[in-house]
């Protein structure tokens, strides 16, 4: 039992040590150029920037709310299903209330994108 969480342990130490390792070599080995104040500006196609830029941010939205209740939620609710009956009332009642609320999520990103594009 106890060889498990050192595997478990090990694992997220590789897990953490691994990326972290890697960024920093490549900061350590990266060319640092600091008096060039155009390649240091931020890349806007060349062009100032106009407005406000959390427009993005919205704008993807409704694609991300349909995205998790088909695609994250739906593989959820099939590891689910083959254990359902020996699982407790409350683990099946939470399941089937996570499927209702991406069921919500998913008519929430409908209605946003027929907003969006002028369907209403």
């Amino acid at each position: 039992m106890l060889y498990n969480y050192i595997a478990i342990l090990f694992f997220a130490i590789v897990a953490v040590f691994v990326p972290y390792s890697m960024l920093l070599t490549a900061k350590m080995l990266r060319r640092r150029r600091l008096d060039n104040p155009v390649k240091n500006a931020p890349y806007e196609s060349g062009e100032k920037t106009i407005g406000k830029n959390r427009d993005i941010i919205n704008e993807y939205l409704p694609y991300f709310m349909l995205f998790l209740p088909f695609e994250v939620v739906a593989l959820l609710l099939l590891l689910w299903a083959p254990v359902s009956k020996s699982l407790s009332y409350t683990n099946n009642l939470l399941m089937i209330g996570l499927a209702g609320v991406a069921m919500l999520f998913a008519f929430l990103g409908y209605l946003m994108m027929r907003v969006r594009y002028g369907r209403e």
